[in-house]
């Protein structure tokens, strides 16, 4: 306990839930509920990505997709098999194309798998395809296809395909399928899916190979890597770099170039053969050497081991450029080297008691671009995001705990820069004061949603603020990422729920405004935790607390009160200075009457 005060400077930041249990429909628990009683199939469930506002979960053959903020069903299908053992759904990403919102879905068949185009207006497989393996991960890559300035990015063979996903298998396989978007014309399904035409190499006439081979029934597919026997773990495309990001189980990270179809970088993380479980992109706001970077997760989430490291890899570029569509794009990597690591299991924060597992839930970056309407740019001109986080959260459990713990940590890029650009943490340094990671307890929404397990988590962009300084210039205090507020949504295997974290500064706030109407609980409680969130006015920062008297004190923090538009703060508490009977209540009532005449004759 010691430990957790000493740490705790900035205190213990706390989610606060905003919602009860929403939860899915009946038919949809029942679909899913099924499937894991009758086939043991494990329950998977995920936010998508875009922005449509899905929730994804599958069991077994079923899949279900549901409004991520209501839980409401939105979609549904069971998956057939070619034989009658049913097809187990291992793979879902949402996947938009000639205004149509749909799914990839990676389904694994008692022999290899099927990739389905999943149609949810209609609520209908309207593509399937047949792969070698166990698929472990789809990523689409383009929606579209033809010679037009939208694909100039991508390899010349890879322009002759309309709509391109890559898919990689258990094995180590990874290939570039063409979806064929330009022929919906025929009705397919995953019983009756079509089979794959593979080419190891590139060859020269793709367009009269393409058309042969749709002419037969078939999907051209581009080898891009043959197996190796290494399972690919995580798959992702970060267009903004246009490289194909591979994770494998052995601890190794890939980075395909989507142009030129070659390697360019190929290294095993620095926790060694442990799976890399998730990557995320993130870039800084004006970094002139061009420099942006890539989150990798290595996780050994419910398997043998106890092992969550953060590794953020730095990507050079020799250029940077504005595309005419208004997408950013980097080009010509120059190098790639792992600039920082967090180990999430290595005592980062003080746990009571020792850890049995601890597990990643989810990450996601959130970009903000500050508004540059009121002057020129050239075309050529790449703005960089003026506010890049990125955000993981992750799930602890502990000996002889019936509940576990979860974390919502959020990285400041640009306040990393800031400090310089540590390798890690510092000596003496928690993630509970640290000036570019803040970190929020959720243990209400584990107290509130238990034994419902969560499966996801996802912030909401468009929440995510900073809130109004309190003073200009800002404090330093205020553009530490403990400052953000935002909204957030959990997905669990029953329904969803809403809930908020706030930031040190406003959290302040809210605890003075529920303090007692005792000066003795206010101060010096209030004041110390106003120092800390660098709401008091400039002059009392170097100020010893113990050198002013209370009536200071309070006079601060009445400052603070006004500076801050937090009028409810000081009406409240004269508000029960005159309706309860407490100690000294005519003293308070006079003070504040005196200190707020002499703020009118002052001004």
């Amino acid at each position: 306990m010691a430990a957790e005060r000493r740490c705790g400077s900035m205190r213990d930041l706390r989610a606060q839930v905003t919602s009860g249990l929403l939860p899915f429909p009946e038919v949809t628990l029942q679909a899913l509920g099924e499937d894991e009683i009758t086939l043991e199939s494990v329950l998977r469930g995920k936010f998508a990505a875009g922005k449509n506002g899905l929730a994804c979960l599958a069991c077994g053959p079923q899949l279900e997709v549901v409004n991520s903020i209501t839980g409401e069903r939105l979609s549904a299908y069971r998956f057939s098999g070619v034989n009658e053992q049913p097809p187990v759904v291992l793979a879902v990403k949402e996947f938009s194309w000639q205004k149509r919102t749909g799914l990839l879905i990676g389904l694994e068949e008692t022999e290899g798998s099927v990739l389905c185009l999943y149609d949810l207006g209609i609520s209908k497989v309207v593509k399937a395809v047949v792969l070698p393996g166990r698929v472990t991960a789809i990523e689409p890559i383009i929606n579209h296809g033809g010679a037009s300035a939208s694909t100039q990015h991508l390899h010349p063979s890879l322009r002759w395909l309309f709509g391109v996903a890559a898919v990689v298998t258990d094995v180590g396989q990874i290939l570039l399928i063409d979806l064929c978007l330009d022929d919906l014309s025929c009705n397919q399904n995953e019983v009756e899916a079509s089979d794959l035409e593979v080419l190891t190499g590139i060859p020269a006439e793709v367009p009269h190979i393409r058309e042969s081979v749709m002419r037969e029934g078939r999907h051209l597919c581009f080898q891009l890597v043959s197996p190796t026997g290494t399972a690919v773990s995580t798959l992702s495309y970060i267009s903004r770099t246009n490289q194909l990001a591979a994770g494998f189980s052995d601890g190794y990270l890939a980075l395909w170039n989507m142009k030129s179809m070659k390697r360019e970088y190929y290294i095993q993380l620095e926790s060694g053969q442990v799976p890399v479980y998730a990557v995320t992109f993130q870039e800084p706001e004006n970094d002139r050497r061009n420099c942006c970077y890539l989150w990798a997760v290595q996780s050994t989430q419910d398997s043998e081991g106890d092992v969550l490291s953060l590794h953020l890899l730095q990507l050079a570029f020799g250029n940077r450029k504005c595309l005419a569509s208004g997408q950013i794009l980097y080009e010509w990597l120059e190098y790639c080297e792992e600039r920082y690591t967090l180990d999430l299991t290595g005592g980062m924060f003080p746990l009571r008691g020792q850890t049995s597992n601890t597990k990643l839930l989810g990450c996601q970056s959130i970009e903000k671009f500050r508004s540059h309407g009121d002057r020129e740019e050239g075309v050529n001109e790449a703005l960089s995001p003026d506010t890049s986080v990125s955000v993981f959260t992750w799930q602890v459990n502990i000996y002889g705990q019936g509940k576990p713990s979860v974390y919502l940590g959020l990285f400041d890029i640009n306040r990393w820069y800031h400090a310089q650009m540590p390798d890690s943490l510092r000596s003496g340094e928690y993630l509970h004061n640290c000036s570019y990671f803040a970190l929020w307890s959720l243990e209400s929404v584990v107290s509130r949603t238990s034994p419902h397990g969560i499966l996801d988590i996802l912030v909401h962009e468009r929440s995510l603020n900073r809130g109004v300084p309190p003073s200009y210039p800002p404090p330093e205090q205020f553009f530490n990422p403990s400052t953000y507020n935002f909204d957030a949504t959990c997905l669990l295997n029953s329904g969803v729920v809403h809930l908020t974290c706030t930031g040190f500064q406003k959290e302040t706030l809210t605890f003075l405004k529920k303090s007692g109407p005792s000066l003795n609980e206010l101060i010096p409680g209030g004041y110390n935790r106003r120092l800390v969130a660098g709401l008091l006015s400039p002059s009392f920062v170097d100020v010893q607390p113990s050198s002013l008297s209370q009536e200071e004190q309070l006079e601060a923090i009445l400052s603070t009160a006004i500076q801050t538009s937090s009028l409810g703060l000081l009406t409240g508490y004269i508000r029960r200075w005159i309706t309860e009977e407490q100690p000294n209540s005519a003293t308070n009532l006079r003070f504040v009457l005196e200190w707020t005449w002499n703020k009118v004759v002052l001004t």
